[in-house]
């Protein structure tokens, strides 16, 4: 008797496992039920730059992921001159400067069931470019430094090294005015100039004050040929190697107007 109870007993168990076996997942129900069809997409958001110069090309993507999709790009006073092979990123050229100062680039998301996004907009400025070769910005630049309420007289020497630029005479008023302290050695630091407007200060040894050594240095910047003058816009900060804070960065929000870096705005002489 007990042994066909088993018997019975082990029989059910079977059933039930083939049972199971054959019941799909929660993951497999909803992947059954998915309809790409009845996906409403939108071109959620995108990245690149709101500002360029005309001549240059600059990258704009979709920073997100949905599968199956496929993006199109187009532009209007601008051209896309190559899409990548995903299709979520276009490099486009600016050849051209519009009448109204914009271009205007386009995308659309096609899902994988076919159904198209409305048209996203992206409205992008452009600058003229008007080529200025690394040597000629050597000589003396005059104009602002600081940042806010904190902004002082600035003359800037540059130099040629290479094909770098060297700058010496940035932050002497505000390390002054605003730090306390007067530089007493270095005080110059090395630009890369980029031929699309922009220009780069790694991160470097700058200056020794009449109270410490060691002060550091790192920014980026604009530069514009188009004027009557040159032009250059520099952001930047400056490592207290006491307390090792960027100073811009440290009291920016409390001292100087909520602005987190210095900018030196100055004009070719």
């Amino acid at each position: 008797m007990n042994k066909k109870i088993l018997i019975r007993l082990t029989s059910l168990l079977v059933a039930v496992s083939l049972l199971a076996a054959c019941e799909k997942t929660p993951m497999e129900k909803a992947q059954d039920a998915y309809d790409a069809s009845q996906v409403v997409p939108v071109v959620l958001s995108t990245t690149g730059p709101s500002l360029v110069l005309q001549t240059f090309s600059y990258d704009y993507s979709v920073d997100y992921f949905r599968a199956g999709s496929t993006w199109s790009w187009s532009a209007v006073d601008a051209t896309v001159s190559s899409v990548s092979q995903d299709t979520r990123t276009a490099k486009v050229l600016f050849d051209k400067l519009p009448a109204s100062g914009k271009a205007q680039i386009k995308v659309v998301e096609t899902t994988a069931g076919g159904v198209k996004s409305p048209e996203k907009v992206i409205e992008v400025n452009v600058n003229p470019f008007c080529p200025l070769p690394v040597e000629d910005f050597a000589g003396t630049w005059q104009g602002t430094d600081g940042a806010a309420d904190e902004t002082y007289p600035s003359t800037v020497t540059a130099v040629l090294e290479g094909d770098k630029v060297v700058l010496t005479g940035l932050n002497e008023g505000f390390m002054d005015g605003f730090w306390g302290e007067s530089i007493i050695a270095g005080g110059s630091c090395k630009v890369t100039v980029n031929p699309d407007g922009t220009l780069v200060i790694p991160e470097q040894y700058f200056c020794e004050t009449d109270y410490i050594d060691g002060y550091k240095i790192k920014g980026s910047g604009t530069w514009d040929n188009c004027g009557a003058k040159p032009t250059m816009k520099i952001d930047y900060d400056i490592w207290f190697p006491e307390d090792g804070i960027w100073i811009a960065a440290k009291y920016g929000p409390s001292y100087l107007g909520g602005k987190t870096i210095l900018t030196a705005n100055l004009t070719k002489e």
